[in-house]
């Protein structure tokens, strides 16, 4: 595979990283805990039924052109599908406030949460499209196309909230004493980085011919897709019906605290992307080869091991100090943040295993082993969040009973995909990933027994922490030859500015379609 293309996803995950934390940053300590909790829970209200806008579709067309397809053909039955999705997604919305609001007589403890369920309408109607326009970048693996859109988003968010929230230009009243109005300034920093992304996405992606599609064209969208539509259902059901639990359950400020936790895995996990997105294309294309293609599995799994768990360790480790950069009210909250952070490690690592039931077309497949973990972590956090649902007398945990939920959903989807993708494919196994997890552990215990105490430090001291842990894990490798040098080589090669800009220059000059 071409270095660049994963190259440029990681940096722009890592530039996403880097603003998504300073973005956080200011958010939390000029807005306050409970105003990002009410933008949070807004903003997971309306992606609760962002399934509708998706139904399995992306998944299908980032394949479908992996698989060769006709571009032109397939982007318009995309993006036709997609408009009509998308009305429909922003129907149901005000469909859902309408009955909760008037038909249940039910309300949310501030009226900001509505008022910023309307400023991030503009939000919601891009994201379908830009979805659509990532699955067909992912499908042609031109990654700087999908990687520019991103990059330009990530900083108009952060400019976006250094402007409104920070320096609070508007002079909003009691700006820095964190009252519940901030959660609308948040939205329209929200709002303006999506128009945005999505207005880049626009011109990177288009033009193409615009022809009405073949009804073929749409029904074999359908037939690929249609054992992912329950997988699209419960996937934006798990990710956000625990955030509007822990709200309605608890309140403003816990529901800002997991918020702020799950953001950072969040973040975290879009950093791993660079390793995991390009696998379904990959696997894809090799289909005709066994021999490439269990080694292309092998080495997704291997790489994936080296990359997520060292930088999962060092957070679990460091979790209280990360937490006090951002909010020091936030570290009593510190243990449920370690729980996520594992969770988060066995749902990273199972993705290259059921991501094979994509690649060969057994959607089915894909489908069950993800509807159980969605599910389970569902089920569990309505039994674990609040204390009492329904009459039903639940066990009150909040935010460690939401954290409990994505550990254990997350345990049970890793084994289980192991299972079903061992039954089918053979891949090549070696202990190298089992001595970069050992690593990652000795060292994490290592830096624990001496630092565990460095809770309220500068981000400057956490920075230099993590690059001593992070040459000590890398050193540690290259002695063991988990890792040999000129695979090294090849990592550090990646990041190579000139290499970078070349592929970039002949990627925009290169028509997609």
């Amino acid at each position: 595979m071409e270095t660049a293309k994963p190259a440029w996803i990681l940096l722009q995950n890592g530039l996403g990283l880097i603003l998504g934390f300073l973005t956080l940053l200011l958010i939390l300590r000029d807005a306050g805990v409970s105003s990002w909790g009410i933008f949070s829970t807004a903003l997971s209200i309306g992606l609760v039924f962002s399934f509708v806008s998706d139904l399995g579709i992306n998944t299908a067309h980032t394949r479908m052109i992996a698989l060769g397809k006709d571009r032109n053909e397939f982007n318009n039955a995309l993006i036709l599908v997609k408009i009509f999705l998308t009305f429909i997604y922003i129907g149901v919305i005000f469909l859902a406030i309408f009955i909760w609001t008037t038909a249940l007589h039910q309300k949310f403890q501030s009226p900001y949460v509505y008022l910023s369920i309307l400023l991030l309408i503009p939000y919601f109607l891009g994201l379908p499209y830009i979805q659509a326009n990532r699955a067909f970048f992912t499908g042609t693996q031109e990654a700087f196309k999908m990687s520019l859109p991103a990059i330009m988003e990530s900083i108009t968010r952060f400019a976006s909230v250094v402007l409104l929230i920070h320096f609070n230009i508007f002079n909003f009243p009691n700006a820095k004493s964190g009252i519940p109005e901030m959660a609308l300034l948040i939205a329209v920093s929200y709002t303006i980085s999506y128009v945005v992304y999505a207005v880049l996405s626009f011109v990177v992606g288009m033009p193409w011919r615009f022809k009405w599609p073949h009804l073929e064209t749409i029904r074999e969208y359908w037939r690929y897709s249609y054992h992912l539509i329950s997988v699209s259902i419960t996937k934006a059901l798990s990710a956000n019906v625990p955030q509007v639990l822990v709200y309605i359950a608890l309140g403003s400020f816990p529901s800002g605290v997991y918020a702020t936790e799950y953001r950072l895995i969040l973040m975290m996990t879009g950093f791993t992307m660079s390793v995991t997105i390009l696998i379904l294309p990959s696997l894809t294309s090799q289909l005709a080869s066994n021999g490439d293609y269990g080694k292309t599995m092998g080495q997704s799994v291997k790489y994936l091991t080296f990359f997520v768990t060292p930088i999962t360790v060092f957070a679990i480790i460091f979790s209280p100090a990360i937490l006090n950069l951002w909010n020091s009210a936030l570290i009593p909250f510190s243990y449920s943040l370690q729980l996520m952070l594992i969770g988060s490690w066995f749902w990273t690592m199972s993705i290259p295993y059921w991501t094979h039931f994509n690649a060969v077309a057994k959607t089915k497949t894909t489908g069950w082993l993800n509807n159980l973990g969605y599910l389970l972590w569902i089920a569990l956090g309505v039994a674990l969040i609040p204390s009492r649902l329904a009459d039903i007398h639940l066990a009150g945990m909040g935010v460690i009973g939401a954290a409990y939920a994505y550990l254990i959903s997350g345990v049970v989807l890793l084994i289980v995909s192991r299972v079903a993708l061992f039954t089918e494919v053979k891949i090549p196994f070696t202990f190298q990933s089992i001595k970069s997890a050992a690593f990652s552990l000795l060292l994490g215990g290592v830096f624990f027994y001496v630092l565990h105490d460095y809770t309220r430090v500068s981000s400057v001291i956490v920075i230099g922490l993590f690059l001593a842990y992070s040459l000590a894990y890398l050193g540690l490798l290259l002695i063991s030859k988990a890792i040999t040098r000129e695979e090294l080589w090849e990592v550090l090669n990646m990041l190579n500015a000139k290499k970078l800009a070349k592929y970039a220059v002949d990627e925009i000059r290169k028509e997609s379609q």
